[in-house]
């Protein structure tokens, strides 16, 4: 027996645990289900990553094969020397690589972070059960895709995370909720149809490539792939392809598919203007923003770009596309979290800017860097995102006003949110402060040797992005940080007297245990991307032993260091506390997209039905009833005084009747015998 066979166990307990929900006979015994299958989880994947750091295989695959048939027939049709793959396959498998399996972990950990904070949160909700499922089955769709082996998995699980994620936030019992979760799923339908085009024409491009060892003794192709057409099989000859030995596919043709590759993973990332996921987090039901956050939010797109990263470093264009999309976005988000006021929009931007700086590693070449900021990202996001839910929720802290009142009376969960803005700052030696000095490297020296080198303009704006942004998530955390110490209780004593009995008789349960543990996993989880470990991941994706795929530089760990921290510093002490300092500007609403998908909302839903309305008002009634009056008119009875029976005209009931059948029965009689004149065939 392998050790790897624990990865079947790490792909299907998710989905084994929402079977096993149903066998329950009570609703908080299907969550504990749920729960108990996702701890499972990440039990196996623990196991799985210990067999990849002791330096055992660092591939394997293998797939469990529903339908197959030969792409030599149509659709395809392939040459018969088809060099890659003489099978179209459909089936459900694994790829057991270094960075899947550092990724799924840290993803596995954040869901079952989130279902064991759901279970004490919404204990006494009847929604308990069916969201506990859902994100079992979200938390599948996940690990479907992290560690697909080929493209048809990487769709499946891409349009299951998309399917779960609409329907969770459309759980909502606001009012918004269900419109917010057409907007998700709306903006998610995008990237997913960017990716089946993306898959289909993979497909059709690479299924009957010939062989090219043929023609060229210097290069040697790829061997026939077992498993069908899969991502491993392609690394190679998307390399080939560029050098122009496989036949029908060039340049054009790759910056084609990672450009809908590209688009896939921005659309499941949320850049700008493809928020529609982070905009939602706010209206999602309790604590599964927590495992949105991290499994939908940050992991789906990392994951996609990294097992298509061969791809997009041949595509010519799309990685400066990557870094500029990036680097904007992270900026953008960032700026608005500085000055946001709803905690859970707070929280929500905070998570959009730190998947934006995912993919500014990737956009400067260092898929590893990009790796050791996503690991951290994730629990980030669980925890933070989790953190300001029982705040919301249970506390009814929503907006950073409130953060006074709960620093006096509930400073144990005040206490845990600074921990979570700790992490999510970066600063030194918490969540993703090496990872972040990770890419700082790759853009001032250089992704390392054998990735593709970004120019000098990329460099500046990934770079200079990136520090940006991590000064000013530093800077709305510290602010956050002054509104809970310096922050003041309600001047009426009335309201004073209600906010400290609210808070006295909060009941948190096992919540707080639960985040401090999660707040402590995030903490450490930058010491994961440290370069020059032994059981980091830069020694994990290193192609030698001994070695580091992560660089480091003085000159970036101290920027990175002191950049944020004098931005944290300035956000604590200017910071307005005064209550009458917390209103919206008008334009906020036009920077953070809300006017903007308004406006497209009301040109998609609204106007169309509006104009419909208006020309049924204005035209197709006035019309019927011109119509009916004239009918009316047409058929009275109207005797002539002194006329006989024909002066009555077409004015008499009968005549029209008569004319009406007459006419029914040409038609009747065109149709049956004559169709030719009524233009049928």
């Amino acid at each position: 027996m392998n050790i790897f066979d624990a990865t079947w166990a790490l792909l299907l307990l998710p989905i084994a645990g929402v079977g096993a929900s149903y066998l329950a006979e009570t609703r908080r015994g299907a969550a504990m289900a749920v729960a108990v299958f996702s701890w499972l989880t990440v039990l196996a994947g623990l196991i799985v990553l210990g067999a990849a750091v002791h330096a055992l295989p660092q591939t394997h695959q293998s797939t469990l094969v529903f339908w197959t048939f030969p792409v030599t027939q149509t659709p395809f049709n392939a040459a018969s020397t088809t060099l890659l793959s003489p099978n179209f396959q459909v089936g459900v498998g694994y790829s057991a690589n270094a960075a899947a399996v550092v990724l799924v972990v840290a993803v596995a950990l954040a869901v079952a972070l989130g279902q064991t904070q759901m279970m004490s949160q919404l204990r006494s909700d009847p929604r308990l059960s069916g969201l506990m499922r859902m994100t079992g089955v979200l938390g599948f769709g996940a690990v479907l895709l992290i560690m697909a082996p080929g493209l048809f998995q990487t769709l499946l699980g891409f349009e299951l995370c998309g399917l779960t994620a609409a329907l969770i936030i459309g759980s909502g019992l606001g009012e918004d909720a269900g419109r917010v979760a057409r907007r998700v799923y709306l903006g998610w339908r995008a990237g997913a149809l960017a990716l089946l085009l993306a898959v289909i024409f993979l497909y059709v491009k690479f299924s009957g490539a010939v062989d090219v060892a043929a023609t060229n003794v210097h290069h040697k192709g790829p061997a026939i792939s077992p498993y069908g057409l899969n991502l491993t099989s392609l690394a190679a000859m998307f390399k080939l392809a560029v050098r122009g030995q496989v036949h029908g596919v060039g340049g054009r043709s790759l910056t084609l598919a990672a450009v809908l590759i590209l688009v896939a993973a921005a659309c499941a990332c949320g850049t700008i203007p493809l928020h529609f996921l982070w905009r939602g987090l706010g209206r999602a039901p309790g604590a599964t923003a927590a495992v949105l956050a991290s499994a939908v939010g940050v992991a789906v797109g990392a994951a996609l770009l990294l097992e298509t990263f061969p791809l997009l470093e041949v595509a010519a264009g799309v990685l400066p596309a990557l870094i500029v999309l990036a680097a904007a976005s992270a900026v953008v988000t960032a700026a608005l979290a500085a000055r946001e006021h709803d905690l859970r929009r707070f929280g929500a931007l905070v998570v959009a800017s730190l998947s934006s700086s995912v993919l500014i590693g990737f956009g400067l070449g260092s898929p590893a860097a990009a790796l050791a900021m996503a690991v951290s990202a994730v629990l980030v996001a669980a925890v933070l995102t989790g953190v300001l839910s029982h705040l919301a929720r249970d506390l009814r802290v929503v907006r950073v006003g409130r953060l006074g009142p709960a620093w006096k009376h509930a400073r144990p969960a005040v206490t845990t949110l600074f921990g979570a803005l700790a992490a999510a700052s970066g600063l030194v030696g918490a969540g993703g402060f090496f990872g972040r000095s990770a890419i700082l490297t790759a853009a001032i020296s250089g992704p390392g040797s054998g990735l593709p080198q970004s120019g000098d303009w990329e460099r500046i704006v990934g770079g200079g992005g990136l520090l940006l942004a991590a000064t000013l998530l530093a800077l709305g955390c510290g602010r956050i940080a002054a509104f809970a110490l310096k922050g003041e209780e309600p001047t009426d004593p009335r309201e004073a007297r209600e906010a400290r009995r609210h808070f006295s008789q909060a009941r948190p349960g096992g919540q707080l245990t639960i985040l401090r543990s999660g707040v402590v996993v995030a903490l450490l989880s930058g010491l994961v991307s440290l370069p020059g470990i032994h059981w980091g991941v830069g020694s994990m994706l290193s192609s030698k032993p001994g070695g580091t795929a992560l660089g480091v530089s003085v000159l970036s760990l101290l920027s990175i260091l002191v950049l944020p921290l004098v931005g944290a510093g300035v956000g604590f002490a200017l910071a307005p506390v005064a209550a009458g300092t917390l209103a919206d500007p008008p334009w906020l609403r036009w920077v953070d997209g809300s006017a903007l998908f308004l406006g497209a909302e009301a040109v998609v839903t609204v106007w169309p039905g509006r104009a419909v309305v208006a020309f049924s008002n204005r035209v197709l009634d006035p019309l019927f009833d011109s119509a009916a009056a004239a009918l009316g008119d047409a058929t009275e009875w109207e005797p002539k005084a002194g006329l006989g029976w024909l002066n009555r005209g077409l004015g008499s009931s009968v005549a029209a009747l008569v004319v009406v059948a007459i006419a029914v029965g040409v038609a009747v009689w065109l149709g049956a015998f004559h169709p030719a004149g009524l233009g049928a065939p």
